[in-house]
């Protein structure tokens, strides 16, 4: 599987996630795996552009440190999800290097 096939591939099971999430009324859950679905869905939407991971990593550690910092636990989670999800993209697109 190549890179881009990859992410398409992630993206498309992470927002058929979220749909059986919401209709089981797991909807905090449904939230996340669209949030899973839109970090898929940058790199998608940039060609796969590895070089933007960097940046990616530093702009979502900021936030979630800021979000520690001020105690706000659900953007604390989101960011979290985020970098989960970049890790995971940057394994893969070391895989494909």
């Amino acid at each position: 599987m190549d890179f881009m096939n990859y992410l398409q591939e992630n993206k498309k099971q992470c927002l058929s996630n979220a749909a059986l999430l919401a209709a089981d009324g797991r909807n905090d859950d449904s939230i996340m795996e669209k949030v899973r679905a839109n970090v898929f869905d940058i790199f998608i939407q940039t060609k796969g552009q590895t070089h933007l991971l960097e940046h990616f990593l530093a702009t979502w550690s900021n936030a979630l440190t800021l979000a520690d910092e001020h105690g706000d636990a659900a953007s604390a989670a989101i960011e979290q999800v985020k970098l989960n999800v970049l890790s995971e993209i940057t394994q893969e697109a070391n895989r494909h290097a």
